[in-house]
């Protein structure tokens, strides 16, 4: 008879590993402990090679989305800048205020691209003047690009 087994971890566990790993362990831990505490279950062929599919796919979302990331980016960093026309009223204040939603609508106007609300991190703004604004594509990747305010009633 062995003395050790193979079982898959169903939960995370300090000491073994993270969920969905294979362990090999003594039978009396496995079957006396593991097992019946439900941290873990027997190891079959079918049940690694289950665990083995789903950890391709997730490989191959990570791949993609990388992909992606890189290519927003590049396309974001072609912007020179952005240009919104406001009516301009005393001290150099606009008429309501730059949002999110007019940065949106620029972007998605002239390159095309489809960015969220969240990802663009910018202040109310209501001078008339250049700012900068912050696009955040995931938590890494950052690019700021010049806003231009310009008056239409000069």
């Amino acid at each position: 008879m062995k003395k050790k087994v193979d079982v898959i971890l169903i939960q995370n566990n300090l000491t073994k590993g993270k969920k969905g790993s294979v362990i090999n362990v003594s039978r009396g831990y496995a079957f006396n402990y593991l097992i019946p505490n439900k941290i873990a279950e027997i190891a079959t062929n079918k049940k690694i090679k289950h665990i083995q599919m789903f950890e391709n796919i997730a490989i191959k979302q990570k791949e993609t989305s990388n992909i992606e990331i890189k290519l927003l980016r590049n396309n974001i960093q072609k912007i020179d800048n952005i240009s919104i026309y406001k009516k301009k009223g005393e001290n150099n204040l606009i008429f309501g205020s730059i949002t999110e939603k007019d940065i949106i609508k620029w972007i998605n106007k002239y390159t095309n691209l489809l960015i969220n609300k969240i990802q663009i991190q910018t202040l109310e703004i209501k001078l008339i003047g250049v700012t900068k604004i912050k696009i955040q594509i995931n938590p890494k990747v950052n690019i700021n690009i010049p806003l231009k305010i310009i008056p239409t009633n000069i």
